[in-house]
């Protein structure tokens, strides 16, 4: 007897239905698990780059720098900010982070190196690399893609964000973030960028899409063979099992975060037969896909654990950047913390903001005391100079810029009751002078001399911090008078 030949027979509807049941389930899972990996990664990387121009755009001395890239001649500035550069390649695993500065002569394009962050064996020329190490000065457009250099231009002259790229070198993918320095004036001056390398993705990317398609096709061989088989024989009723616990399976797979929802809760067959294999075989790709979810929920724990320590890079960052204008031994803020305070100062003066001043307060006898009695008795009077000088002048920022040097610009209320305080700080220091009863370190004396901005007298900044120096330094002479006569 002849086979029946049928139009769509129920064997080809089992092959095709299987092998695309299979097949998208392990695509879809494939594709959404590193979709969320991938962005994830990105994210972390893109953070981090942002951390660390941040952090780099505060040790920069643009107006040095500037002055640097003018002259030829390194400053003391520049070379601490070379250090900087390799320490932060090194310290933040970053594929390169450099200066430059794109330059049009003519018709023509080129880049001029200023400065890249080093290895050490890179700097003592222990890597093979395939082009030499720029200097600063050299220029560098011959490396570069050449229909690249005017778009580094153009960023130079307008890029006033960070922003970011992915850039194919040699040396592989990275994923880059660049800003441009200006001037004060708006001049550009310098573009910095630093980069990851994106081959860690990529590798996981190549690896992990083998992985889906070796498994994919082995899952969907086992599969379609044992279904072949099994449909040999007559197998509607477990085969009515099997789709039911195959349906209930569909009904929770959705819980990726749950592995054991990915587990099929299969019959148990004790036909010896195909089918039983069957069963089993299902059973066990179940157990592969909860192994697969509960190692990719692994990787994201990971991946959280990596975004804590970036977090807490850029805690201790910002704990940097604090200990840095923070001085060690009063705890107020130190010169470098004066310094931007009066290019503050300075910017507000250009925008017409002219009602300010200045209060200059030295220690006297700060030499004998540490002579005398040690130089931690010195310290004491340094400190009880300092808490002196923040309680009187509460409301303005006060900064040691000296060893037995402070300084305070008066703003606000203090600007307007100027008089008022220097005479009670002069009161205070008369009556700390004059106590019998304290000890020498604790009998603190100092000079006040303060000036207030004069457009009549004062050109800049620099002639009213002149003029509070000389009052303080009159004053020191007034005090040595009185206690001579």
């Amino acid at each position: 007897m002849m086979e029946k030949k049928y139009k769509n027979p129920l064997k080809k509807r089992i092959f095709i239905g299987c092998f695309t049941f299979v097949f998208i389930i392990c695509a879809a899972m494939g594709a959404v698990t590193f979709s969320v990996f991938r962005s994830r990664m990105m994210e972390q990387y893109r953070s981090h780059l942002i951390d660390i121009i941040n952090l780099t755009m505060t040790q920069i001395d643009i107006e040095d720098l500037k002055n640097t890239i003018d002259t030829g001649e390194k400053s003391e500035k520049f070379i601490e900010l070379e250090d900087f550069f390799d320490q932060a390649r090194r310290h933040y695993s970053l594929d390169y982070i450099t200066l430059t500065r794109p330059i049009k002569e003519g018709d023509s394009y080129d880049v001029i190196s200023i400065m890249s962050g080093l290895l050490p064996e890179e700097r003592e020329g222990q890597r093979q690399r395939k082009i030499a190490i720029p200097q600063f000065g050299d220029r560098i457009g011959q490396f570069l893609d050449p229909a690249a250099i005017p778009v580094y231009y153009e960023e130079l002259n307008t890029k006033h964000e960070i922003y970011f790229s992915t850039d194919n070198n040699d040396f592989g993918r990275n994923y880059v973030a660049g800003i441009s320095l200006f001037t004060e004036k708006g001049e550009p001056v310098a573009l910095m960028t630093a980069s990851l390398s994106l081959s860690f993705i990529d590798n996981t990317m190549r690896r992990y899409i083998i992985t889906v398609i070796i498994v994919t096709i082995l899952l969907t061989a086992v599969i379609q063979y044992l279904m072949m088989r099994w449909f040999q024989k007559r197998i509607l009723t477990p085969l009515s099992a099997i789709e039911s616990a195959a349906r209930k399976f569909d009904e929770t797979s959705s819980e990726v975060g749950n592995p054991d929802a990915l587990v099929l809760n299969l019959p148990v067959l004790n036909s010896a037969d195909e089918l039983e294999s069957l069963s089993d075989t299902l059973s066990s790709m179940s157990h592969k896909m909860k192994t697969y979810v509960e190692n990719m929920l692994e990787s994201a724990t990971k991946l959280k654990n990596l975004e804590q320590d970036l977090e807490n890079s850029k805690e201790k960052a910002i704990q940097l950047s604090e200990l840095a204008t923070k001085d060690a031994l009063t705890g107020i803020r130190n010169k470098t913390a004066y310094d931007k305070e009066v290019e503050k100062v300075v910017a507000a003066l250009k925008e017409g903001d002219k009602k300010f001043g200045i209060v200059m307060v030295d220690l006297n006898f700060l030499k004998k005391i540490n002579d005398e009695y040690g130089h931690d008795k010195g310290n004491i009077s340094i400190k009880a100079l300092c808490h002196l000088v923040c309680v009187i002048y509460a409301h303005s920022p006060v900064f040691r810029i000296g060893g037995d040097e402070f300084v305070a610009i008066l703003r606000g209320s203090d600007y307007d009751s100027h008089e008022e305080l220097a005479s009670m700080f002069n009161f205070a220091i008369e009556e700390t002078s004059n106590n019998a009863d304290a000890k020498p370190w604790e009998r603190i004396s100092a000079a006040l001399g303060y000036a207030l901005y004069d457009e009549t007298l004062d050109a800049n900044y620099e002639s009213v911090f002149k003029r509070a120096d000389e009052a303080m330094y009159q004053r020191k002479r007034e005090m040595k008078a009185e206690r001579t006569s």
